[in-house]
């Protein structure tokens, strides 16, 4: 009896350890069916920066292994900056905001590089958000997740490769949130507000979802169907995940390649981690805490 009883403890403590495991990693090792190649899969944080990449040398490692470097569009500073200056005028809150309100927006934007009329509503809304994530969590970054990894790809020779332009990527949130998306100015000077706060406080906590993904904190949601996402959401997941689908089956099956996406796209049935199951490839997590 007190034999099974150890058996039964043993089978709930490996249990245990594979669900607590399964939350604190965001790599995964996807092996290629005719048995030639070895994969990485890796979520990232796409406001998250250089120092997480660095403090889990098995991201590295992993990267350094492969031969292709896969991310979801080509992010490059210059690039942006071109982009958004070459717009006409996108938005008209000069004349909607007060003028102490307008010239506190400009002081916030002042040293980007970027002409703050060409920014959308929702752009500018984000770029402050960004902003006072850093400010708390990261501050000493130069580079967000995702454009860090293609720097170590470029670095380490491996061929660049991504999934999506960043028009197709616009494009997708523009659908997800409707064609007439945009940021009420109430929302704009509720972020102004917070913005302002946020960059005079000595509070330098990381909270919130930001803090959970820092700390290896954010789980799976592997058995959850995908029609139980809002409308938007399966835009931005689902349809996106399945237009990558046609093409990374091919890619693992010829390469070792690094594949770096936001960590949402893992989750639910219709996340690539369950597909990629599906499909009968071997797909395991691994630990990024050695």
């Amino acid at each position: 009896m007190e034999n099974l009883v150890n058996k039964i403890l043993l089978l709930l403590f490996i249990l245990f350890s594979v669900i607590t495991f399964s939350q604190e990693t965001y790599l995964w090792k996807v092996a290629s069916k005719n048995g030639k190649h070895i994969s990485y899969f890796f979520g990232t944080m796409h406001m998250a920066g250089e120092t997480f990449y660095n403090q889990y040398p098995v991201i590295d490692h992993s990267l350094k292994a492969s031969d292709m470097v896969i991310t979801e569009s080509e992010i490059k500073k210059d690039q942006v900056i071109e982009e958004f200056n070459s717009r006409p005028d996108s938005n008209d809150l000069e004349s909607e905001l007060s003028a102490e309100d307008y010239a506190r927006l400009q002081n916030v934007f002042k040293k980007s590089g970027i002409n703050l009329k060409k920014l959308r509503r929702d752009e500018i809304v984000k770029m402050m958000q960004l902003r006072i994530w850093k400010s708390v969590c990261d501050g000493t970054d130069k580079y967000m997740l995702d454009g860090y990894i293609q720097k170590m790809g470029e670095e380490n020779g491996k061929k660049l490769m991504y999934l999506e332009t960043s028009k197709m990527q616009q494009d997708y949130l523009d659908q997800a949130k409707g064609p007439k998306f945009k940021s009420g100015t109430a929302v704009i000077k509720g972020t102004l507000n917070r913005f302002e706060k946020a960059m005079a406080s000595n509070d330098k906590k990381c909270k919130g979802m930001q803090n959970d993904y820092l700390q290896l904190k954010d789980k799976y949601i592997f058995d959850k169907s995908c029609e139980s996402l809002s409308k938007g959401d399966q835009i931005i997941v689902t349809e996106r995940n399945g237009k990558w689908m046609e093409v990374l089956p091919d890619l693992i099956e010829e390469n070792n390649i690094f594949l770096a996406v936001g960590l949402g796209h893992f989750s639910y049935t219709c996340g690539l981690i369950e597909k990629f199951k599906n499909l009968g490839y071997s797909v395991e997590p691994v630990p990024m805490k050695l």
